[in-house]
């Protein structure tokens, strides 16, 4: 995106008026070296010393070794847990290139990063509104490994990582956040999306926020995908991406050599949320989301802004 930014102030007007058209808004080397450096420390050693990896493929993951970062081989993941609290999903996901460590949600130094950071929360506040629900986790690290097809002899590409898969995210979408906690290059697995999708995807829903797609969510997207171009977004190591939760979006094509790392983060509305049992009687229980269905939701309508802040 251009760079839209004034002295002063945390969003400006040319910078909420390219939020409110594209839904999103990209804020470059928001976070520090001196935190993020640290904070990657304590990331690679969480993942080496806990997500397992196939003892009989010969392969080792190193952090000083691109080489073994190619084509990674983790032992194979249990199915997913069908009750108690990490019902849906593993708090440690490894499957093929991604690597998704949930586990790490909670910890001190990642929400330190994210939403408990005071220049992303002051821009969450300038964008959604003044009163934020207490931010208890994020989503975790996710990390996108590079993999390449062993049968090519060009070392081309071309296993999991050169599509996209476009989709929105469920439980109660509002305003997101994605950190880079490395530099993102081009074809690097960069956080992708579909610009202006928000603005359908949010009549595609009978709820503003709450996850209630109609019956004519899924050509909305398709609509999206044949005439909408997506946008790669490219940033140095500390750039934040805020994004509205209703805009189409995918994890990037990824054909270079590097790991992507990225940390994402939810805000809603402080506002009264339904409880576990509940979210798990519809189907929409997602432990690792910040973000909880409403008890009351606004009813989607032509302002899709009413009840956002935007610097107001």
């Amino acid at each position: 995106m251009p760079d839209l930014s004034i002295t002063d102030a945390v969003v400006s007007q040319a910078e909420i008026q390219f939020f409110k058209e594209n839904g999103f808004l990209v804020k470059p080397r928001m976070l520090s070296d001196q935190i993020l450096d640290p904070a990657m420390d304590l990331i690679w050693a969480h993942l080496l010393h806990h997500v397992p990896m196939d003892t009989t493929s010969g392969w080792t993951l190193k952090r000083n070794d691109p080489a073994t970062w190619i084509n990674p081989q983790w032992a194979l993941m249990p199915a997913h847990p069908t009750e108690g609290e990490f019902l849906g999903r593993h708090p440690i996901e490894h499957y093929g290139r991604i690597i998704k460590l949930h586990d790490l949600g909670r910890a001190d130094y990642v929400l330190d990063l994210l939403p408990r950071n005071k220049a992303v929360r002051t821009v969450a506040e300038l964008l959604l509104h003044t009163d934020l629900r207490a931010t208890t986790q994020t989503r975790g690290v996710y990390a996108v490994f590079p993999t390449r097809n062993p049968a090519d002899p060009e070392g081309t590409r071309r296993l999991t990582g050169a599509s996209l898969a476009p989709h929105t995210d469920q439980v109660c979408q509002q305003l997101n956040a994605c950190a880079y906690l490395q530099d993102v290059g081009p074809r690097s697995g960069g956080f992708t999306l579909y610009p202006g999708s928000h603005k359908q995807m949010f009549q595609a829903h009978v709820w503003e926020a709450n996850w209630s797609p109609r019956p004519t969510y899924f050509d909305t997207v398709e609509q999206i995908v044949e005439k909408t171009e997506p946008l790669e977004i490219i940033a140095p190591k500390g750039s934040v991406i805020f994004w509205h939760g209703r805009a189409l979006h995918s994890v990037g094509i990824h054909l270079s050599d590097r790991i992507r790392w990225a940390l994402f983060a939810d805000f809603t509305q402080n506002r009264p949320v339904r409880n576990d049992q509940e979210h798990k009687d519809v189907g929409q229980y997602e432990w690792f989301k910040d973000a909880k269905l409403f008890r009351e939701d606004f009813p989607t309508g032509p302002d899709m802004w009413q009840h956002w802040r935007l610097g107001r």
